[in-house]
């Protein structure tokens, strides 16, 4: 979402006069084209988006993501000043703070000093005049300790679904008016057939570790790709008549 350049661990000696606007820093927001999701959001997230899951390309492990839209780097949710969902994923309510590791391998709070809420008025200030970090700090830096805590918990749920073999791949495709074609790939779901067969030991395990109930979540929330047309299709851009998910099992 940032590039590094710009990201600074948050000091009273270089950040003392800096105010952060209120709201959510959509011009950072609307080149996502998803987020990451933490497990506990899981339940809310699939009120609104298509939950699925993506290879991460440095580790190739896999990543729990909202969908956002139909291409890398647009965010069909974000129109003009708004965010078009009741749910916001707490990785664009935290923008725009980060957790960077200092030069001592330390996790500190750090900021990225490019972003559009930087400065902006009314905005909430990251010291007093003493050099305490304020409430507006505070909790922040709280978000940021509870999303990391969450990302093991998100963790816990890949590993034990990768290990019941209950990830497939699968293909979005877009039917156009124009009779235009699109395939996307690159996303990951659970296979239901992988689901039903596994045997009550597996499936007891699961449910004793919070999990089931979330992998039934995430299946139903392709259900959400019809909230993708909609608000591509209110841009006025290429109509979609209707999209189809195929499963690669």
């Amino acid at each position: 979402m940032s590039g590094q350049a710009s990201l600074a661990a948050v000091r009273p000696e270089r950040h003392g006069q800096l105010t952060i606007g209120t709201g959510t820093d959509l011009a950072a927001a609307a080149g996502l084209g998803h987020v990451p999701l933490g497990f506990s959001e899981i339940p809310l997230a699939v009120c609104d988006y298509p939950v699925v899951l993506i290879k991460d390309g440095t580790t190739g492990g896999f990543r729990l993501v909202a969908l956002l839209g139909f291409e890398a780097n647009r965010n069909l949710f974000v129109i003009g000043e708004n965010w078009a969902a009741t749910y916001l994923p707490l990785n664009v309510l935290r923008l725009p703070f980060y957790l960077g590791a200092t030069d001592g391998g330390a996790l500190a709070v750090c900021l990225d000093e490019a972003s559009s809420l930087v400065g902006r008025a009314p905005g909430h200030a990251l010291f007093d005049a003493d050099g305490t970090e304020t409430g507006f700090l505070t909790s922040r830096r709280k978000l940021l300790d509870d999303m990391l805590a969450d990302a093991e918990a998100t963790a816990r749920f890949v590993n034990a679904i990768t290990a019941a073999r209950l990830i497939t791949p699968m293909t979005i495709t877009l039917h156009h008016a124009d009779q235009h074609q699109q395939d996307i790939a690159g996303a990951y779901t659970i296979d239901p057939l992988a689901l039903e067969t596994l045997d009550g030991a597996a499936l007891l395990a699961l449910h004793r570790d919070g999990h089931l109930g979330a992998i039934y979540a995430v299946m139903h929330s392709l259900g959400q790709l019809g909230r993708l047309e909609q608000l591509h299709n209110a841009r006025g851009e290429r109509l979609i008549t209707r999209s189809a998910v195929q499963l690669h099992l």
